[in-house]
């Protein structure tokens, strides 16, 4: 779908933004032949499969099978909406975004969305100014008391709501309304009367991958029935599951030089004490559990993570649930544990950055983390509690893909455990075969007709010298976007224009229309002759069609009470039969 744009000014934006170019700032490719190859930036591999088209300006991955043009590709590196890719590569190819062809909602969509930017970003700046009031001493008494000094509270321009109505009162006086400032969460109605959500609290501005304001979080500074902590509520430009305390830092240093890992931390306070001591490379979540969103974020700038969250036992149970979600999209995970339940910032100022560094140095990998982990919940000096240990710690080591892997990791069980190798070995081959045992076989069919027709169309898409348009598909098709797609590769076709696979992705909701992504996705290695498949498919689609057409004639020559009109019908039959037993291909 163009969602708005011309579809040549489309066309123009991604010939000026090469796939491979733009590709090649994000990770490195390898050609092989006419194409491009790396390990998928998307999902976790060891081998290549992420395939990219220079000359139809698309990519592929035959692993996890996402696709796309440059414009969705930058989508998903950079977190984005569509619009901001398009000014993204607008930008980078020196182009001047035109006006949009929009629908009304998409209209009022994209106004409510800059006018609360707008909002977020004056009132960010407003509540810095109120931290240095005269009357602010609660604030700068907080600050002072954290040792926080000039360069963080300006480096993540921390400030603070003076009142219930000051921060109202202040954006209504620029020209906005009530009901936009509500919309950005910035203030709420109560008895008719609007007030500042963030009241009296300590500001903490927050900021996407593109370092726009789009939310804040803020503490409180006195005892409260309240929690201590409370973040924007989602809206239109704020979701807490696709965002992250301190991405904007770590995107510009990944941007003037290499970032090594990101750490992961539990609170603002932390990102900001760890920026004090010099790790500038930190983020944390916003009230909410590690997301996949957040750690495909994160792989975009590194693939490498430690997770440093507090020492407690809340904290540690917590790096676990982190670990799962970062593994499962494919970063290389470590963990430390915090001594004496502190966090970062308690761990820093008691026993130094240097300290800090060591803990950092001696990060260990997930798996040794969570065997370690196990081993604290269990008293090894009981059998039972033991033979519970070892059997918790087989889990996790069952779940690692190659032997040599899992032998690495019996070593380390043994050392804790006392249990021989080849026991704990002879207990893990137990389990796999009770793991294969329960798994079910899943088969899955498809309609002859509708094979043929996804060939038929994707052959037609790749201009494969053995397809053409000498048979008129288009009379056979009753699924809307075949019609659609077969029309537009036509139109082409006559018109000797050329025609990208990249264009569908203007032309069509992709993600939303398995039947195109099927076409896009089609793999032609596993046809053995495809110029025969091709024309054995242009029959399929033609048997079918006789068949039904004869089938319907013989329902309705039954029903026929004119001697007449019955031999008429009769005769199409027979005339049917005979093209469908001769294979004529067209009426």
């Amino acid at each position: 779908m163009n969602k708005g744009f011309d579809e040549t000014w489309l066309e123009q934006l991604k010939a000026k933004n090469d796939i491979i170019s733009v590709m090649s700032r994000y990770f490195s490719l390898q050609q092989k032949g006419k194409n491009y190859w790396a390990c998928c930036p998307f999902h976790h591999e060891k081998t290549p499969s992420f395939c990219v088209n220079g000359y139809e300006q698309f990519y592929h991955c035959f692993g996890c099978k996402e696709h796309g043009d440059v414009i969705t590709f930058v989508q998903k590196m950079e977190s984005c909406d569509f619009m901001t890719a398009v000014e993204i590569l607008a930008k980078n190819a020196n182009m001047e975004i035109p006006s949009f062809y929009m629908d009304d909602n998409i209209k009022e969509k994209k106004k409510s969305k800059d006018t609360i930017l707008k909002i977020l970003d004056i009132a960010s700046k407003h509540y810095e100014e109120n931290l240095y009031r005269k009357t602010s001493v609660k604030a700068q008494e907080y600050v002072k008391k954290r040792k926080l000094t000039k360069k963080e509270l300006d480096k993540f321009h921390i400030g603070y709501s003076v009142d219930w109505t000051e921060m109202v009162t202040y954006l209504k006086s620029k020209g906005f309304k009530e009901e936009e400032i509500v919309l950005a969460g910035i203030a709420n109605q109560k008895d008719g009367r609007y007030y500042d959500t963030m009241g009296e609290r300590l500001i903490f501005p927050i900021y996407n991958i593109h370092d726009e304001c789009i939310g804040f979080s803020a503490r409180s500074l006195v005892p409260t029935d309240y929690a201590k902590y409370k973040n924007s509520a989602n809206n239109i430009v704020f979701d807490k599951s696709k965002n992250l305390y301190g991405i904007n830092i770590v995107k510009k240093l990944k941007q003037e030089q290499n970032v090594d890992y990101i750490i992961i931390v539990e609170g603002q306070m932390d990102v900001i004490a760890l920026n004090q001591a010099g790790f500038c490379n930190c983020v944390a979540c916003l009230g909410t559990a590690l997301t996949p969103l957040h750690a495909r974020m994160l792989k975009n700038i590194s693939n490498n993570v430690i997770v440093s969250l507090d020492g407690d036992f809340a904290g540690q149970k917590a790096t676990i649930r982190t670990i799962d979600t970062l593994v499962s999209e494919g970063l290389n995970v470590r963990a430390i544990k915090i001594p004496e339940n502190m966090d970062p910032d308690e761990y820093i100022k008691k026993y130094s950055k240097e300290e800090y560094q060591k803990l950092l140095d001696n990060a260990v990998d997930y798996v040794e983390f969570k065997i370690i982990n196990k081993l604290e919940q269990f008293d090894l000096n009981k059998v039972d509690e033991k033979a519970k240990f070892v059997k918790s710690a087989l889990n996790i080591v069952n779940e690692l893909n190659t032997n040599s892997e899992k032998q690495v990791y019996l070593d380390v069980i043994k050392k804790l455990s006392g249990v021989p190798t080849d026991v704990l070995k002879r207990d893990l081959i137990d389990k796999k075969e009770e793991k294969i045992s329960q798994q079910q076989p899943v088969v899955y069919t498809e309609d002859a007709e509708v094979k043929s027709i996804k060939f038929i169309l994707a052959s037609l898409c790749y201009k494969k010298d053995y397809a053409n348009f000498d048979f008129d598909l288009k009379k056979y098709l009753v699924n809307p976007s075949y019609i659609k797609l077969y029309e537009i590769l036509k139109e082409y076709n006559d018109k000797n224009e050329k025609f990208l696979i990249s264009f569908l992705y203007d032309l069509f909701d992709v993600e939303n229309e398995p039947n195109i992504k099927d076409i896009i996705d089609y793999n032609f290695e596993l046809v053995d002759n495809p110029k025969i498949y091709y024309n054995e498919c242009i029959w399929k689609v033609r048997e079918n069609y006789l068949k039904s057409m004869i089938k319907n004639l013989s329902e309705q020559s039954m029903k026929i009470d004119d001697t007449q009109k019955r031999l008429e019908t009769i005769k199409q039959i027979s005339e049917l039969q005979k093209k469908l037993r001769n294979k004529i291909l067209e009426d």
